[in-house]
């Protein structure tokens, strides 16, 4: 990033020549000033939004990875007890299955297929990422699901720090610029906002034109003001999510720790009666259900804000453990 000082060479006695007397100098240590200011409000700024990105999107790993374990361990072991009792039974006992509220063949189906691309997974190195393909969308990587470089590029398929420009660029409601100059907002966003004024302030230096340096100086620094304006909303917005993100966290392991405890109940009777177990099965079967329902809500929608139907969905099983 080009620093903001009064020139990139020495300012022999030529270039002091030219200057327009102390009024014109004291504007040139003015803007220079205002510039340096602005620049390191801008850095810390961003460094701030990058902290603030990086404690998110590993709540959002983490969480990707306890989804994981869920459907593996829980899930998976629900599909397996459902096979070793009742799925290779006869069709009565499969029409008792089907009699039951919120619980289906093509359910159990579904769940099996997750539990099984959990387990790919996990044996693969995947990270928890990966189980957005697997239909469970919870587990993403927050902006990069849905970001999209000025380029057309999805930010998912950029790598390195190009996807950790575009992403910044993405946060603060702008995008990268393609080619060209301006002060595009992705540029202000990434640290790019100090190249225009850097290099006009150090000619005005050179021409003599003070003045001229502290208009641009000026103009800079509402740059500035705007661009961390964008950032503090996009810290703000990374919060919310972070916070989204812990309240499902927190249900999910709530409803899963139900759903152990009444497998564990179910697995150690000697047999499965349906006429006797019925009622055990059924709330297992439920838990399951919300387990699910839960995990393949994405925390942000398509648009890349934070997803309403989450909220609905902790409402709707906020109890269910504990009835």
């Amino acid at each position: 990033m080009i620093p903001l000082i009064l020139g990139a060479v020495a300012l022999g006695s030529a270039a002091f020549g030219a200057l327009k007397g102390v009024e014109g100098f004291g504007n040139i240590n003015q803007a220079k000033e205002i510039g340096d200011r602005a620049q390191k409000r801008h850095q810390t700024a961003v460094s701030e939004l990058k902290a603030e990105w990086k404690t998110t999107n590993k709540l959002a790993e983490e969480y990707g990875q306890f989804q994981l374990d869920v459907m593996m361990h829980t899930i998976g072991r629900f599909v397996d007890f459902i096979e070793r009792n009742i799925g290779k039974a006869k069709q009565s006992e499969k029409e008792f299955l089907e009699g039951l509220d919120g619980i289906s063949l093509q359910q159990v189906k579904e769940y099996k297929t997750a539990a099984l691309e959990a387990q790919q997974f996990f044996k693969g190195g995947a990270k928890a990422i990966g189980a957005a393909t697997a239909g469970y969308g919870g587990a993403m990587s927050l902006a990069t699901s849905v970001g999209v470089a000025s380029t057309g590029a999805a930010i998912s398929g950029l790598s390195g720090a190009a996807a950790t420009n575009a992403t910044l660029a993405w946060l603060g409601g702008g995008s990268l610029a393609a080619g060209g100059g301006g002060m595009a907002l992705g540029s202000l966003v990434l640290g790019g906002i100090t190249v225009g004024p850097a290099v006009l302030i150090g000619g005005f230096v050179l021409a003599g034109e003070g003045e001229k340096a502290l208009t641009k100086a000026r103009e800079y620094e509402a740059e500035v003001n705007i661009a961390i304006a964008k950032i503090e909303t996009a810290k703000d917005f990374m919060q919310q999510v972070t916070q989204r993100i812990i309240e499902l966290m927190d249900l999910v392991e709530s409803l899963n720790k139900f759903a152990v405890t009444g497998l564990d109940e179910l697995e150690s009777l000697p047999t499965f009666d349906k006429n006797r177990d019925a009622s055990k099965f059924q709330q297992v079967g439920l838990l399951m259900k919300a387990l699910a329902e839960i995990m393949k809500t994405p925390v942000l929608d398509t648009e890349g804000q934070l997803n309403p139907i989450t909220a609905t969905i902790q409402a709707k099983y906020r109890t269910l453990g504990g009835n």
